[in-house]
Formats: C-alpha cells, structure tokens, sequence
C-alpha cells in the first residue's frame, strides 16, 4: 500500500498557493483608501514682514553710503568762489595778545605798579589784586595801536569809586601800564600813559586802559583821540580774563 507523505522542501515543480479574486479586490481597495487619506504637503511658508524690512533698510543703508563716498570725492569749491569770513569780535576793533606776553600778569601788591598820589592812596587803601594784560589793534590807517588793560579789584565798591575819581584828574598819577612797567618793550615808547586813557568801575574793581601807537598821527589832538577811542573798546577785554 502506497502512502502520500509530504515532502520537504517543495521541489520547483511544486504548484504554489493562488489567493482567490475576491482577497486581492479587498487589498486593492485597502490600499486606495490609504492613498486618499494620506495628509497634503504643508503649504510653502509665507515669507516674514520683517525680512522684507530687513532688506528694505539694507537698501537704505547702501544708498546713505554711496551718498557719502560720492560727496567726498566731490572737488573742492572753486577758487573765485566766496567763502565764508572770520566773524570780527564784538565791538569796533580786533584786539590780540602778543607772543611775548600772551598771559594777563597779577600781583597783589597795587602800590608797587602805581606812582604818584594814585600809589599813595594804594598804600593806605590796599587792593586785593591787580591785573594786567597786553594787546595790539589795527586802525583803517594801518598804524598798530598797543593797548594796556589794567583790572585793579579793592575790597568795596567805594574804594573802587575813590581809585577811579583820583585817577581820572591830571597830575594824580596812575598805575602802571606794562610798557612802563617794563614788562614788555615797544621801542620808541617807554610808556602808554601819553596816549589815550579809558575807565570804568564794576563794582569793586576798576579797569584802566591806556593806549598809544608808535606811529603818531598828523597832528596831537587827532592822535590822542584815536588812541582814546581804542582805549574805550579795549575796556570790553577785561571780561576775558576776570571772573
């Protein structure tokens, strides 16, 4: 009697097992059904305000610099081309400090830079401080004019007062200017005192300015006027150095 036993391993002969229709129909809609669930690609990210900003203000950048780089290369103004001028100082002359004396002088010993009653009246009534500073100014004619600004500060107002009473009058003497001094020499002159004389009195002090050129004037009286009229100016001058 013959037995059928299996054998092993099938042999490429061997038939293998078919699904039926009906099993392939249901994966085929398996598989459809998959595909139509399947999530959509995500849409392109929108691009952001701010880089649009950021390359905005890039832009803005670059031009401000061309901008730049083109007004530096720009030639410079035309020689025949009016340009703007010192401003002259306040009032009518321009007056400046001198190399050898560029710095006001102080002391406080008044009467030692006084002569006549102006000195006497110094010893008995002494000052606080004296100072003293050097200047030089243009006239239109163009004689150089030297100026001396004196700032003598007492300790009241009325002692001031008295100072500048008694050297206003002839023949009281006054202090010295840096010429006659001899702080600084402006050969021929050996002092300011022949020229013009000007004084006024802010509350304790008392400034004194005397002036002269040592280029003289067609005639004394037209000298001694313009050499006041500098002195007049000069009195602003002590502002600059007195607080």
């Amino acid at each position: 009697m013959t037995q059928n036993l299996p054998r092993f391993p099938p042999r490429p002969t061997d038939t293998a097992p078919l699904y039926p229709a009906d099993e392939l129909v249901k994966l085929q809609s398996i598989m459809d059904n998959r595909q139509g669930h399947m999530p959509a690609p995500p849409p392109p990210a929108p691009v952001r305000k701010s880089t649009w900003v950021g390359r905005a203000l890039a832009l803005v950048g670059v031009a401000v610099v061309s901008g730049l780089v083109w007004w530096v290369l720009q030639p410079s103004d035309p020689v025949d081309q009016q340009v703007a001028q010192p401003q002259k100082t306040a009032g009518e002359y321009e007056f400046t400090t001198v190399p050898e004396l560029p710095e006001p002088v102080k002391d406080s010993d008044c009467a030692a830079h006084a002569t006549s009653q102006t000195q006497a009246f110094l010893k008995t009534t002494p000052c606080l401080q004296l100072t003293r500073a050097f200047y030089t100014a243009k006239l239109p004619d163009g004689r150089t004019v030297y100026s001396s600004v004196s700032v003598v500060k007492m300790k009241t107002a009325e002692e001031a007062r008295q100072l500048r009473e008694l050297t206003q009058r002839d023949g009281t003497g006054n202090v010295k200017d840096l010429v006659l001094d001899k702080a600084i020499s402006v050969p021929p002159l050996t002092t300011l005192a022949n020229g013009g004389y000007a004084s006024e009195q802010r509350d304790e002090e008392v400034v004194i300015v005397e002036s002269d050129s040592p280029t003289r004037g067609p005639d004394a009286l037209t000298h001694n006027k313009d050499m006041k009229k500098v002195s007049e100016d000069a009195l602003r001058l002590a502002s600059s150095f007195t607080g």
